[in-house]
């Protein structure tokens, strides 16, 4: 049996195929677009005709590729289009399109269904914790081996930190300015008990999300950047750091020759390196684990 996901996210869209083989998910085509379907979206709380247009047209796309592998297919919308004040408008856009239903996942959906793909190939024993830093929310979750105990869906992402904070002409960002970033993500993540999320003691941590991975390229220098080799990498509180100071204090058109990162995410990708701090910050971690997968391979293992 083939299976698609497509995933519509605020930053980008992913599709994964894969043969499902008694419980395995043998991956046969993986891709990201990013279309920033979420963009403006601080400002307006709708999505922008534009944005709902490249973001239909690439789901059609990717519909077709599937399609032509003989997969099942299924779409997830995340936060964007749990948002949108006219995220119907697009529902029914991609239905028009290709003849496809878009299933907008709750934030607890989204957490059950990242967690389940993030902790598939790792090794958990004891206590763990994820977090899946999207364009518009960051999902945690914590559970015990494999089995969730608690998540929440935390309403902030790479895309509207970056509108807020860091949006001003693609300059250079003060000190003073990634503080008050920081300051904003880490209340939000205090108001969500992030803190309490696990008991006191030793804990993984898995991190998830285009952003973590991203960062993980930059630390490693990939000069091919293929996500893949990238799993169970590790990132720490000192690498997040280096990296928020790295990437303030560089313009866009910089940061888009930095060895490892995809220039498609230069101009968020601060944005995702201070939530990746104070995540690890929050929760007392010093380090996570990278995992490729996330949302598409637990749909891909579950029960859709």
């Amino acid at each position: 049996m083939i299976r698609s996901v497509i995933d519509i996210g605020s930053n980008s869209i992913k599709m994964r195929a894969a043969r499902l083989d008694s419980g395995r998910v043998n991956v046969i085509r993986d891709e990201t677009e990013v279309v920033r379907l979420g963009r403006g979206m601080s400002a307006t709380g709708l999505l922008s005709d534009e944005s709902m247009k490249l973001a239909c047209d690439t789901v059609s796309k990717m519909a077709g590729k599937a399609r032509r592998l003989g997969a099942e297919i299924f779409i997830a919308g995340t936060m964007a289009l749990r948002t949108a004040g006219n995220s119907q408008d697009f529902v029914k856009m991609v239905k028009d399109s290709c003849g496809l239903d878009v299933h907008i996942l709750t934030g607890e959906d989204e957490a059950r269904y990242s967690w389940r793909g993030a902790v598939d190939g790792f090794r958990l024993e004891g206590d763990a914790v994820m977090f899946d830093t999207g364009g518009g929310s960051t999902e945690f979750v914590a559970g015990e081996g494999r089995e969730m105990r608690r998540a929440v869906s935390v309403p902030v992402g790479a895309v509207n930190l970056s509108e807020r904070f860091f949006q001003a002409g693609g300059g250079t960002v003060s000190k003073s300015e990634c503080d008050e970033a920081l300051r904003y993500v880490t209340g939000l993540f205090t108001e969500h008990n992030i803190g309490s999320f696990c008991p006191p003691g030793k804990f993984d941590v898995i991190a998830v999300g285009g952003g973590v991975v991203a960062m993980s390229g930059v630390k490693n220098a990939c000069e091919n950047f293929v996500p893949s080799r990238l799993h169970g990498s590790v990132l720490t509180l000192n690498d997040a750091a280096r990296q928020i100071r790295l990437y303030s204090s560089l313009t866009l058109s910089e940061r888009e020759n930095v060895i490892g990162l995809p220039k498609s995410r230069a101009d968020v990708i601060l944005g995702s390196a201070c939530i990746v701090f104070a995540a690890l910050e929050t929760l007392s971690a010093s380090s996570c684990m990278v995992s490729i997968n996330g949302l598409r391979h637990g749909l891909l293992l579950g029960d859709i």
